[in-house]
C-alpha cells in the first residue's frame, strides 16, 4: 500500500472536546471479518511474532505509540514507528512483530477473515517457503 493511501485510510481531527479518528472502510482493501484489538502491553513485550497465508489486516494504532517491524518472504524488513491514527496494510505472507509499546498504546486490528490457527505462518523459515512457493519464477 502507498504511504499516500495509507495516510488517507485514517483521518484524526484534534477538537477542543477531544480527538476524533475516523477510518473510512470503503477505502480499506478488503472486506473487514473480524475485528481485535491490543492494550496494557508490557513495555518489554513482543506481541504478534506470526504471519498469515491469505489473511490481510490494517493496524490502526488508536492511543499511544508502538513500532511494527514487517519482514516478507525475501527477507525485506520494513520498522514503522506507529503514533495515534498511523495506519498500515499488511498482505499475507508477511511476518509481524509489534514491540515498543508506550504505556497508553491501543492498537485496533482489522482483518480480513474470522480466525483461524490452521492459517498462521508460525516461523519465518515456513514464510520464505511459502514465498518462494507463491512468487517463484
Amino acid at each position: 500500500m502507498s504511504e499516500s493511501l495509507q495516510n488517507a485510510l485514517t483521518s484524526i481531527i484534534h477538537e477542543a472536546a477531544g480527538i476524533l479518528g475516523v477510518t473510512e472502510f470503503g477505502k480499506i482493501p478488503f472486506t473487514p471479518q473480524r475485528f481485535f484489538w491490543l492494550s496494557e502491553v508490557g513495555l518489554d513485550v513482543t506481541r504478534a511474532n506470526h504471519g498469515h497465508r491469505i489473511c490481510q489486516q490494517l493496524l490502526l494504532c488508536q492511543q499511544g505509540s508502538l513500532t511494527a517491524k514487517i519482514t516478507d518472504g525475501s527477507g525485506a524488513v520494513s520498522v514503522h514507528e506507529m503514533l495515534t491514527g498511523t495506519t498500515l496494510y499488511l498482505p499475507p505472507l508477511h511476518w509481524l512483530e509489534l514491540m515498543n509499546f508506550s504505556r497508553d498504546a491501543v492498537l485496533g486490528v482489522l482483518a480480513s477473515e474470522p480466525y483461524d490457527k490452521d492459517e498462521y505462518i508460525n516461523s519465518l523459515e515456513e514464510l520464505f517457503e511459502l514465498w518462494t512457493l507463491t512468487y517463484k519464477d
